[in-house]
């Protein structure tokens, strides 16, 4: 209150106290500022000059102590420190043999000597009281030893208090005379300003909008005046130039109103208008007992036309899908675009729910025909999800979501489909939702833990590898399988940075093996498409490799046949990239899906894994042992390595061997495993070969 009442009575102060106060107040910070950075400065130097004395003293005193040391001389070394005396600001100094013992020491008379800690060579230490300089001492490119010089600040402290007297004296001399000159300089600036209030009161008195204001030389009170004039000038023609900005006004909210409701792009309506024409119809739909409908469409690989054929052309594309789709529906339905390359239609006064299928597999229909941009024929799909009010919600925002949920199952549908909302489907959303959120932050909580799975060697019985299995052990749901998070870590783009710490945990532990003696184990990894196509992942796997000190010839990485079927040249540099840097390839699941030679012939493949499908019927499925035959010779023949997957029994393995298959791993060897139990088997194995031999 009392600052307020302080700066009422300023206001009501004329204008030349006002000015003459904010410049005493300004001038008197600027002189403040000035002093308190000549201070700083004065400061730094004093500290800069006694730390150049103080390193030129502990320089030319180590260079005389060089022969002392070299001889031992201690007597020697202590006359020659007692030189330092000449230094008023040096309070004491301790001479260190290479070994760290003292050699000689300095304490300035009247003293009580206290070591200080010590200080790296070439190092330098402030505190308040002291400033701490060392030294190295060599001779002939030999280092003898160190020297340590403390310097005291006292004397920096009363050089710079005797300065800091004569700024303030300055200070107050300098504000003395800024007073005396701005009461000189107030009345420049008060007179025009006076004169042109008067100028103001009499205008505002009489009404009389032709009086004009002197103008004066000074600039800105001559602007001031200038601006004052024009402005009496605009007051007479303000009724003209208020209808002409009142019409202005009707056109800009007219263009607004077009903005806020279309889009610029297609010319359909744009989501600001479809959520309230959404909402309109929601309400009409509960009156009337019919069903209003919301189709959620969104264009399958768009963002493909865009990178490839450029803006213009996915704009253009746009445009033609959104004349196609107002060909689809009814007069009185509404076409949105709503964002990027998704569309929503708003079906109004529909007694039958397959009316919405039906349009919905017209707009399908009408999108499957080919495009032409440029000479450049474009096939384009659809994927698209329906809700109904009030059949799902009578909640905008809720036919939005549910429409959307069942956009997504349309997508996972292999995309070019509808699908129309369930209440199951929003439970599977919920879920997915949850289960997304949670992966999100399990790494950063470390929730991720890393199994092995023991590869066997089927000609000698031995432990000859594992394979890396992820597992998340969530802290309230329990161990969570990786077929429910992973195809969540893929759709999300979640399995790049869960991969590659699967990785370079499987690499760390690689290692860990190999340190403790066991050599010949090699490591599994299971890569992912998202990885195999990232620009980066060579480059992430040899900076693993060598970050971990992991071998590269003992890792594996597995990739599926999906995987090499879609490979272009850029995926076969990457994979020719790794087998040159020395990692293993195999294809896991091998059989399960487009077997073919074309691809065993292009890739630089080591491996085929052997899917557990084939090997679980062995015993009773001749079809089985036929085609795993089949692939046991036809990998041998290309000089592959063959593994087989779940191996549950003895039988299983022994017809395994007798075909010629390398390696194999399975319940019936071990379940995955962490890595100490991996190491306790490999051990035990050790022990049971010795024992035997």
């Amino acid at each position: 209150m009392a600052l307020d009442s302080r700066l009422d009575a300023l206001r009501r102060q004329p204008v030349a106290r006002q000015l003459k106060l904010a410049n005493l107040f300004t001038s008197g910070v600027v002189i403040f500022l000035a002093g308190v950075l000549l201070l700083a400065l004065q400061a730094y130097l004093a500290g800069s000059v006694l730390l150049r004395q103080a390193r030129t003293a502990a320089a030319m005193t180590g260079e005389n102590l060089s022969a002392a040391m070299v001889f031992g001389d201690r007597k020697s070394g202590a006359d020659i420190l007692a030189a330092l005396r000449a230094f008023d600001d040096i309070a004491q100094a301790q001479v260190r043999d290479a070994d760290g013992r003292p050699f000689a020491s300095y304490t300035r008379a009247g003293l009580v000597s206290a070591p200080a800690a010590a200080l790296d060579a070439g190092a330098y230490r402030f505190d308040a009281d002291h400033l701490s300089v060392s030294q190295s001492i060599s001779y002939q490119g030999r280092r003898l030893g160190s020297i340590q010089i403390e310097a005291e600040m006292a004397p920096a402290y009363r050089r710079i208090a005797w300065y800091a007297l004569l700024v303030w004296l300055v200070m107050v001399v300098s504000l003395g005379l800024a007073n005396a000159v701005l009461v000189r300089l107030q009345r420049i600036v008060t007179e025009p300003l006076l004169a042109l209030a008067k100028t103001a009161e009499t205008v505002s008195r009489h009404g009389d909008f032709s009086i004009r204001a002197k103008v004066y030389a000074s600039a800105d009170i001559g602007l001031l005046a200038g601006a004052f004039n024009t402005m009496l000038e605009r007051i007479e023609k303000r009724d003209a130039e208020l209808l002409s900005e009142i019409a202005e006004r009707k056109r800009v909210e007219a263009k607004l109103d077009r903005l806020a409701h279309f889009d610029n792009v297609t010319g359909l309506h744009n989501r600001y208008y479809f959520n309230d024409r959404l909402a309109a119809a929601v309400a009409q739909a509960q009156q009337s007992q019919r069903r209003a409908m919301v189709m959620f469409l969104d264009l399958d690989n768009f963002k493909a036309v865009n990178d490839t054929l450029g803006h213009d052309t996915g704009d253009e594309l746009l445009r033609i899908v959104s004349r196609r789709l107002g060909l689809c529906v009814r007069l009185d339905d509404t076409v949105a675009r709503i964002g990027g390359d998704e569309f929503a239609i708003i079906l109004e006064n529909v007694g039958d729910q397959q009316v919405g299928e039906q349009i919905a597999q017209k707009c399908l229909t009408e999108l499957a025909k080919v495009i032409r941009i440029n000479d450049n024929e474009i096939y384009v799909s659809g994927s698209i999800g329906i809700s109904s009010c009030p059949d799902d919600a009578i909640d905008v925002h809720a036919l939005l979501k549910f429409s959307d949920t069942a956009m997504y199952y349309a997508k996972n549908a292999g995309k070019n489909t509808y699908r129309v909302f369930t209440p199951g489907m929003q439970g599977e959303a919920q879920k997915r939702f949850a289960m997304n959120g949670n992966l999100r932050r399990a790494l950063e909580r470390k929730e991720f833990v890393l199994h092995y799975q023991p590869q066997i060697d089927l000609h000698t019985g031995r432990i000859s590898g594992a394979e890396a299995l992820i597992r998340w052990a969530h802290p309230d749901l329990g161990t969570i399988s990786p077929l429910e998070f992973i195809p969540i870590a893929e759709e999300t783009g979640l399995i790049i940075p869960i991969g590659n710490w699967v990785l370079r945990e499987a690499c760390l532990q690689l290692k860990a093996w190999h340190d403790h003696g066991l050599t010949h184990l090699r490591m599994a990894v299971n890569l992912s498409s998202r990885q195999l196509s990232e620009s980066n992942f060579v480059q992430m796997v040899l900076d693993t490799l060598a970050e971990t000190g992991a071998s590269p010839h003992a890792l594996e990485l597995e990739l599926t046949e999906s995987m090499l079927m879609d490979a272009n040249q850029q995926t076969i540099a990457k994979l020719d990239a790794l087998r040159a840097a020395g990692l293993m390839l195999a294809i896991d699941d091998f059989g399960t899906g487009y077997s073919s030679m074309t691809y065993l012939k292009r890739f630089p493949i080591n491996t085929l894994k052997v899917d557990r499908s084939f090997v679980h019927d062995l015993l009773s499925s001749t079809r089985d042992v036929a085609i795993t035959k089949a692939i046991i010779s036809m990998a041998h023949s290309l000089d592959l390595q063959v593994v087989a997957e779940g191996i549950e029994t003895v039988g299983q393995a022994a017809l395994l061997l007798s075909n010629g298959c390398n390696s194999g791993q399975g319940f019936y060897y071990s379940k995955a495993v962490g890595s100490d139990e991996i190491l306790a088997l490999v051990l035990a194995e050790s022990e049971r070969e010795r024992a035997s031999g």
